[in-house]
Formats: C-alpha cells, structure tokens, sequence
C-alpha cells in the first residue's frame, strides 16, 4: 500500500471499531479525528468499512451512511454491503434497511443479505418478497445448516403475515406504516431488539422483544407507541396492534439458528 495503514492494521481498527459499536462504546474526539487521518484514502474494502463505522461510533451516523453508500456505487463486494447492513442494523435505521435489503439481496446475494431481506419483508409486511428471498436464503442452506427446519420456518412466517392480514383488515399499506411507526420509536430509544412476531395464533398484535431495556423502560416505550399510532389517521380501521415486549421464546419448535425474525 503506498500510503496508509497497512492492510493488518485496517482489519483490526475494523474489528475495534465494529465491537464499539455493537457495546455502545463512544470515542474521544481526538481518536476519532486520527483514525479517520489513517483511513481516508485507502481504498481497500477493509479500510472503507472501518471508516464507515467509525463515523457511527463518532456519533456521525448521516456521514456512516453517506460514506458506505458511495463506496457501493464503485465497488461490488458483499463485505462492504454486509458491513454497510452492520451500521444500519446497529443505528436502528429500519427504513433504511428496507430502501437497501431487498436491491443487495438481489446484487450480491449470499445467506446474510437474503436472511437480512427476508426478515425485513417480513416485518413490513411484503409475502410476496418474504417468500422470494426466504426461497433464495433456503436454498443456499445445507441439511447440516438447518435447511429443514427453515423450510418449517417459512411456512410459519408466511402463515403469520397471511393471519394477520385476515383477522386484522390492515391493507399491505397500513401493515408497512405500521412497522414504520415500531421503528421510529425504536431509534427514537436506541433500542436492542430481539425477535419479531406477527399475528402468531391469530392475536393481531405485532410485538417486538427489547433486549436492553427494563420492564419500566418498555413500558414507556409502549405507552409512546400507542400516541404515535394514534395519532396516523390512515390507521384508524386497522386492528393491528403492536407492542413491545421482554425477550420471550417465539417461533417454539423451530431450531432453525439463522433467522431473523
């Protein structure tokens, strides 16, 4: 490399600067500013991420963003795009990974990017998309990787949307405002979520389990979720409900480990 760091170097301030984010650790300006001296330039997909990343750690989560999308209009390389669905996971950015997953998903393919679409088309409600990319994810499964029970997976996820959407009323609109409210309030408390439930033995409630937060906390989170569900109009006839919970164990019976939902 003939300016720089070298490439070790890059792979260990990527692994650092991930695990800071993933632990909520900030840094001190000064790191900050040195690291991005070291890093700016460099071209190498190692080098691009661990910027990426540092920019969100820094608190400059508009500059993470923008950063990890031009490097993906120059640059075909799933590591990027995963490291780039890392920050948008870890930022709470929900909408943004619905803008992103499914066009990745279809560019790049691979078991994390179809896992990441399948699981956002079912929060947001899409059968038709969660089936798709459920299909491509299955596919590139082994038995020994679980490929049977992510088949039961699947019909479970797909039976829950078609229940909810039978028992609720909600059109395919209102479900994907919906989950867009969830997620607002989700960034809105920097919250740590778990797994994601639709409609499971026909209650019409959407629930999502907290994991960093207290009983209290999740309280106060729902009672902010209803005001801001009430207060969308085009949700007055949908009986969808949402709700935050404490980690629960759902999808019983399903030991299919790679799922997201």
């Amino acid at each position: 490399m003939a300016a720089g760091v070298p490439q070790e170097k890059a792979v260990e301030q990527l692994q650092m600067y991930a695990e800071m984010l993933r632990s909520g650790i900030s840094i001190l300006e000064l790191d900050y500013r040195r690291g991005m001296r070291e890093l700016e330039g460099i071209r190498t997909v190692n080098a691009i991420s661990a910027l990426g990343i540092l920019h969100a750690v820094a608190g400059h989560e508009e500059r993470a963003i923008a950063h990890f999308e031009d490097a993906l209009l120059g640059i075909d390389d799933i590591v990027l795009a995963h490291n780039f669905m890392f920050v948008l996971k870890l930022t709470n950015n929900n909408e943004l990974i619905l803008d992103y997953a499914y066009d990745l998903a279809d560019r790049f393919g691979g078991k994390q990017l179809t896992n990441l679409a399948y699981s956002t088309a079912y929060r947001f409600g899409d059968i038709e998309k969660t089936i798709k990319y459920i299909d491509q994810h299955n596919r590139l499964l082994s038995e020994e990787e679980g490929r049977a029970m992510a088949e039961k997976h699947k019909l479970e996820l797909i039976s829950e949307l078609e229940d909810a959407y039978r028992t609720s009323g909600c059109s395919s609109e209102q479900f994907e405002l919906l989950a867009r409210v969830v997620g607002r309030v989700l960034k809105s408390y920097s919250a740590e979520t778990g797994l994601f439930e639709v409609s499971r033995n026909g209650n019409s409630s959407y629930v999502v389990d907290i994991l960093n937060k207290s009983p209290v906390e999740i309280a106060e989170m729902n009672f902010y979720l209803a005001e801001e569900i009430c207060a969308e109009p085009d949700l007055d006839d949908c009986r969808l409900t949402a709700r935050f919970s404490v980690e629960r164990e759902l999808h019983t019976g399903v030991s299919y480990v790679n799922h997201g939902c």
